[in-house]
């Protein structure tokens, strides 16, 4: 099929639909599949996950539950990721862009003794994110936004949807004031837990993000990233976050729409 045309199903045909192309006879992952309708999905355990009627709330919900963009399938050292989370007593994520929450559900339903810490600085994404969330007991919601520095931001309406708000150091017109959390001030909620994954899709603020960068990020074996040249052009967005990975040592994998920068060496640090 044309990658276009593929792209463009993707984008337009709901997930319980794609579903029933991509075939009903192979579950997705250990843990069972989803079952989709026109207003959410139904996960193991008879759990609800609520959507809008967006485009964006699909389309994310897509991105994780059937294309599997965080799955390490497939990925060299998928064994050890694994094998690492598994000595784990108390392993830890942090889900930094949570949106309403799939990847953060998706994660813990993959590794269900991790601790998930899942920050979202959008009210209304929040309130789904909280909904979606409340029968995991190990995921955390948090009403806040990542970044080098704590203090505030201010959160805009890019006018591309629920999964494209972005915070910024300067109020526009359509903006609010929320606040920022460092690395730190994150890992201070969990101080006992063992870092595992650091899942960032914060929108362009990345940029911000690393340009301090946390001497903790480090510490995560997989740190899984979607960056945003493609939508910030002749900003070179995503520099501050290369030099790091590239200071550090660690592999560039591409999976989906996410870069996946994985650690030479896994060590259970704190």
């Amino acid at each position: 099929m044309n990658p276009l045309l593929k792209h463009a199903i993707k984008e337009l045909v709901p997930p319980f639909i794609l579903q029933w192309m991509s075939g009903t006879g192979r579950d997705n992952d250990s843990w069972g599949r989803p079952t989709f309708s026109f207003v959410g999905a139904r996960l193991p355990g008879g759990r609800k996950f609520h959507m809008r009627s967006s485009r964006a709330d699909h389309e994310v919900f897509r991105q994780v539950f059937v294309d599997r963009e965080y799955s390490f399938a497939g990925i060299a050292l998928a064994s050890e990721l694994t094998e690492f989370y598994e000595a784990c007593k108390d392993p830890l994520i942090i889900d930094a862009g949570a949106n309403i929450g799939a990847a953060s559900v998706w994660l813990a339903l993959t590794y269900p003794k991790a601790t998930i810490i899942a920050i979202e600085p959008d009210r209304e994404n929040y309130e789904l994110l909280k909904k979606n969330t409340k029968e995991f007991p190990l995921i955390i919601p948090i009403n806040a936004a990542i970044a080098s520095v704590s203090g505030s931001l201010y959160l805009t309406d890019t006018g591309q949807g629920a999964w494209a708000y972005r915070t910024t150091s300067q109020a526009t017109a359509n903006s609010y004031a929320v606040p920022s959390m460092t690395v730190e001030d994150v890992l201070a909620r969990v101080p006992e837990k063992t870092p595992f994954v650091f899942k960032i899709d914060i929108e362009g603020a990345e940029s911000e993000m690393f340009s301090n960068p946390s001497v903790k990020i480090d510490n995560f074996p997989m740190v899984a990233i979607e960056l945003h040249d493609w939508m910030l052009p002749r900003q070179t967005n995503s520099r501050n976050f290369l030099r790091w990975h590239i200071e550090h040592n660690r592999d560039l994998v591409f999976r989906g729409e996410n870069a996946f920068s994985i650690a030479a060496e896994f060590r259970l640090t704190k």
